[in-house]
């Protein structure tokens, strides 16, 4: 991996970072254009946390930790309603909004005076995570806008995001290179005796300096001779790393809320076994197919097809091939995997996450090999730098 990978000096910034103010009015004009597409005067735009995806922080530049609204109308400046009081203050230095309140512990009221203040209250509104509202909260927001007509517009909107400018890929390649950096840590700093709980502490030692928050770290490890996991857990264990193990990982760090993931097994002081190498060449053939694959126009059909490689070898699979934002956007699995087919077409410009997870038909032993990748007239290509090996450490 090239030096400048590793230099702090790239991620840490002054203050907190904001695109540019050509960026947000790039947003302003899509968002508006739909509206009018649509015939809204308005949006409700929810974010139950900061593990959801951005739908408030893109256009507000706020990405916290807990619930928020945003009420962004046709005309005039939006406004950003918080969960927590004590957050108002952080948030209007991060935030491009200027109108930040805190809803007085009672968000419905909190958006009923907010559609009233921009005269919304007897407009066509349209709402985006309407499926993630607490469904009371959603019942008062009807009842006390009783007037008004609210519509499901997610998937405009989503769309709009999906498609990423090149400002927005920029921070994107800044999480794919911080999430490289943990990988790169647990190369050098793994070996036995260490828990999971020590993994853990390595992966967000090399990240929290350098601006990065860790949103997954799944970091699950097993013997290569007796292997009793096969797909990344959730939660690190007191288990000692062992000479002989294989560790399987599934890594995002983020930067502001942009998000690129990253999958590598690891080796502990010894070669892969026959077996974990079978395993891996044929993730990493999966890869490569599905890679190729996703062009601009490739349904879902077509990447599922890809994918065959891993049932024509024996294996099956027990987790998503393909992800787009929030693991969802949409969630495809190999045919063997149970996850339904979706109707979903590949569009220029969206980052996805192409993850192959052989298992052997046993249930005993698999990795996972996977990266964030930008979909380009030509299939995908990874936005990662960390290299597509099995990696020894130790």
């Amino acid at each position: 991996m090239a030096a400048a990978l590793f230099r702090s000096d790239v991620f840490l910034a002054p203050e907190f970072p904001r695109f540019s103010d050509r960026e947000y009015r790039r947003r302003e004009r899509l968002v508006r254009e739909m509206l009018e597409k649509e015939g809204l005067q308005g949006l409700l735009i929810y974010a139950p946390s900061a593990h959801s995806p951005g739908t408030v922080s893109y256009l507000s530049n706020y990405s916290g930790p807990w619930p928020a609204h945003l009420v962004f109308p046709y005309s005039g400046e939006p406004t950003l309603l918080l969960h927590f009081r004590n957050h108002v203050p952080c948030a209007k230095d991060m935030a491009v909004v200027k109108d930040i309140r805190w809803h007085g512990n009672d968000p419905a009221a909190a958006v009923m005076e907010s559609f009233r203040r921009h005269r919304l209250e007897r407009s066509r509104i349209g709402v985006v995570s309407i499926g993630t509202i607490p469904h009371a909260e959603y019942e008062s927001i009807v009842h006390l806008t009783p007037e008004a007509e609210l519509v499901d517009v997610s998937r405009q909107y989503n769309w709009i995001r999906w498609i990423r400018s090149d400002e927005e890929l920029t921070w994107i390649r800044r999480s794919a290179a911080l999430t490289d950096m943990a990988a790169q840590a647990l190369k050098e700093e793994a070996k036995p005796g260490l828990t999971e709980h020590d993994l853990n502490a390595i992966i967000h030692r090399a990240v929290l300096g350098r601006a990065g928050l860790v949103r997954v770290g799944f970091l699950t490890a097993t013997s290569m001779s007796a292997p009793s996991v096969y797909v990344p857990w959730q939660f690190p264990r007191k288990r000692r790393l062992r000479r002989g193990d294989v560790l399987i990982t599934e890594m995002t760090v983020s930067y502001y809320g942009y998000q690129a993931q990253l999958h590598r097994p690891f080796v502990v002081g010894a070669e892969p076994t026959p077996r974990y190498r079978g395993l891996f060449d044929v993730a990493l053939e999966c890869f490569n197919r599905v890679v190729r694959s996703m062009k601009p126009g490739a349904t879902a059909e077509d990447v599922v097809k890809a994918s065959s490689v891993l049932e024509e070898n024996g294996f099956t699979s027990f987790d998503s091939l393909v992800h787009g934002e929030g693991g969802k956007n949409p969630e495809l699995g190999s045919r063997s995997s149970g996850l339904p087919m979706e109707d979903f077409t590949f569009r220029k410009g969206m980052v996805v996450v192409i993850q192959p997870q052989p298992v052997t038909r046993d249930m005993k032993a698999g990795l996972q090999l996977g990266a964030a990748c930008l979909i380009a007239e030509d299939g995908a290509h990874s936005l990662h730098r960390f290299p597509f090996e099995f990696t020894r450490c130790a």
